[in-house]
């Protein structure tokens, strides 16, 4: 049995058809055993009602957000909480430490970090903190299919147990 929680990127492929490596994902999620735990970071659900908003309001077709949302809904939530908040503050300290200059002052948004070495922005945002803390606090499997995240974070986060799909 595996405890294993959905990133963004993988839930809003999973439920898109239309999505390059729909049939990775797809196959993935079929590949779960009937005894895995599969969560929905709160986080997840947050981004997609934001992207389904953000839509409605520039006036694009949100039909098939508004079906995401109602699909990725089977799946028990992993909420946030006090501990998340302690695995958060630790990932992100870690994650300064790894990629700044700590001897100078660090930029207060992720967002805006940039990698001491190459002087290229991390390109990771709050929310992939948020469920990357998840993930550690709780020993969760991230499944995910964003390049990104497992590139920045599998080098520091050696604990976080990453499958990229």
């Amino acid at each position: 049995m595996e405890q294993i929680l959905l990133d963004t990127n993988f839930v809003s492929v999973l439920f898109d058809p239309r999505r390059p490596n729909f049939n990775a994902v797809e196959a993935r999620a079929k590949a779960f055993a009937q005894s895995d735990l599969v969560y929905l970071s709160v986080v997840v659900l947050a981004e997609l009602r934001y992207g389904m908003e953000a839509a409605q309001r520039i006036g694009q077709d949100i039909s098939h957000i508004r079906r995401t949302l109602t699909q990725a809904a089977s799946y028990p939530l992993a909420e946030i909480g006090r501990h998340t908040a302690e695995a958060y503050g630790d990932v992100k300290a870690r994650l300064a430490d790894h990629y700044l200059d700590m001897s100078r002052r660090a930029p207060r948004w992720l967002e805006d970090w940039q990698d001491r070495a190459s002087g290229k922005t991390l390109q990771v945002d709050e929310n992939d903190l948020w469920i990357v803390a998840q993930a550690v606090e709780r020993d969760y499997l991230l499944v995910t299919s964003d390049r990104r995240l497992a590139d920045r974070f599998s080098p520091v986060i050696t604990e976080l147990r990453l499958s990229l799909i």
